[in-house]
């Protein structure tokens, strides 16, 4: 995964300002970068992205599908789609969905981003630790 300069070293996504925290609720758990010339397409940079912080291989991602979570080819189309009569589709923002425990936000500039709620991982373990 690569990270970028927009979080604190403890992972806090920062503000578009760059002082606060985005969302003192959720939890920074990893970012990953899509390139619209990269051999991998969108949905599976997305997949990865949340596979590797579930700590789980991509292929065990089954449940939910997802496609039933989010339409990836509209993200696709809206932020990094063809050109149509000459211009550019490219569009500036971002769109975030819910994957299970996971927040996942797809900006324009490529950066997906995986967040948890900030109390998830901080659950004591199954031995009350």
């Amino acid at each position: 995964m690569t990270s970028s300069n927009d979080h604190t070293d403890d992972g806090t996504k920062l503000a578009q300002d760059g002082n606060e925290p985005d969302d003192p609720d959720m939890t920074f758990v990893t970012q990953a970068r899509y390139e619209r010339e990269s051999h991998r397409d969108l949905t599976t940079e997305i997949i990865f992205a949340i596979a590797d912080a579930a700590d789980v291989a991509p292929v065990d991602l089954k449940d939910p599908p997802l496609y039933e979570c989010v339409d990836i080819a509209a993200i696709e189309d809206g932020f990094f789609g063809p050109k149509v009569a000459g211009h550019t589709r490219d569009s500036e923002g971002s769109v975030s969905f819910r994957y299970n425990q996971y927040h996942v936000e797809v900006a324009s500039d490529g950066w997906i981003t995986v967040s948890e709620p900030a109390e998830y991982g901080n659950q004591p373990d199954s031995d009350g630790l």
